[in-house]
């Protein structure tokens, strides 16, 4: 992205700290952005092709099925996120997190040619304007733009991890890893949630952890009874998985 003056020759000022309400008013400010633009068509409203005067078919039903106000209800159990227009002012944090979360999700545009939802472009576009803002709020926070939820601002390391497409490992564990990474970074994580995310964790290394010593004791010399410590003292000594059971 191309720096300007200020911030080329470092004397641009530092941003103040974003308040909620503040937050709400760009976060409108980027929904209006893309609703002009039609992507949220196939959200709200789902495709319809125009034959004429009062003569239309629809193409796709809405992906905020059955409607987006049954939709935002159900998955927050608040009758006042929809219509945004209307409500948004009166969000709160964690349904503002919330709504980001699910139009990321369902963000797209339609191709009539090939009659299919386009959400890469648009997505990709959508997480970085909201990241714009996003981290000048409170601590902090980011839209990861692979799996789409909201957490404080993670180092690069924790990036890498996140990023990773989940090439060569079944499909059942890359959702066990999605689904723990999820449990213990989002936003409104608790720490019931963080132990369930660590258990998941450890059930999946489990059945690798054999082979894992072997690999990073002749490949990276690492003492095999070392490199599993951390995840596996935690599951055990801190008694999550009786917890969990109880």
């Amino acid at each position: 992205m191309k720096q300007y003056y200020s911030e080329r020759t470092g004397l641009l000022a530092e941003a103040p700290t974003l308040k909620l309400k503040e937050l709400r008013e760009y976060f409108f400010g980027i929904y209006v952005y893309f609703l002009h633009q039609g992507c949220f068509e196939s959200a709200f409203s789902g495709i319809w092709r125009e034959h004429g005067y009062d003569d239309r078919t629809q193409v796709l039903p809405p992906t905020l099925a059955p409607s987006p106000e049954i939709f935002f209800f159900t998955k927050l159990n608040n009758n006042h996120v929809w219509p945004i227009p209307d409500c948004y002012e009166k969000y709160s944090e964690e349904t503002l997190f919330s709504v980001i979360e699910i139009l990321y999700d369902h963000i797209a545009l339609f191709d009539f040619e090939t009659l299919e939802l386009e959400n890469e472009a648009p997505r990709t576009e959508f997480v970085e304007h909201i990241n714009n803002v996003l981290r000048f709020y409170g601590e902090g926070y980011y839209l990861e733009p692979t799996n789409g939820f909201i957490m404080l601002i993670p180092n690069e390391s924790l990036r890498n991890q996140l990023s990773y497409d989940g090439a060569d490992i079944p499909d059942t564990v890359l959702t066990q890893l999605t689904t723990a990474t999820k449990m213990y970074y989002r936003f409104e994580s608790n720490m019931e949630e963080k132990k369930k995310a660590i258990n998941i964790l450890a059930d999946i290394l489990e059945l690798e952890r054999k082979r894992l010593q072997d690999i990073l004791n002749q490949e990276y010399q690492i003492n095999k009874n070392k490199h599993d410590r951390l995840i596996f003292d935690t599951v055990n000594n801190c008694n999550i998985r009786l917890f969990l059971l109880s």
